[in-house]
């Protein structure tokens, strides 16, 4: 299945190859670019070479076409984007800013939420992603 993940503020498509392309800026202005696996639940990742980050730091996270962040504002260290499979099939991906922390949420259309990774005890509240 032909997946394309998408900007949600310029639509544009971010992802390449087997990898989501995201702009991100540490705490003390450290950038670069980080490529994330687009197998949800595959938690590889690569970073450009100017990108040096430790584990547990929060980066944030930012599309590379338009710029406009991808953080979600008022949220624990969450950032989004689109996933759009080739049945036009849109819903919400959702992971976390904190390097190294394996969280993953997909969220449907209609709410349903799929979740992925080790960490999600800190979500106990099934409303947080409103």
């Amino acid at each position: 299945m032909k997946v394309t993940y998408l900007c949600p503020h310029c639509r544009g498509a971010i992802n390449a190859g087997n990898n989501i392309i995201l702009s991100a800026k540490t705490s003390i202005n450290n950038v670069g670019l980080i490529l994330l696996h687009e197998e949800i639940g595959n938690y590889t990742s690569k970073s450009s070479s100017t990108l040096n980050i430790e584990i547990g730091e929060v980066v944030d996270l930012f599309c590379p076409i338009c710029h406009a962040s991808l953080n979600i504002p008022n949220k624990d260290a969450l950032a989004k984007y689109i996933r759009l499979d080739d049945n036009c099939n849109e819903c919400f991906i959702i992971i976390s800013r904190k390097y190294g922390e394996k969280i993953t949420f997909k969220v449907s259309e209609n709410k349903h939420i799929e979740t992925f990774g080790e960490k999600l005890s800190r979500f106990i509240d099934p409303e947080w992603f409103l």
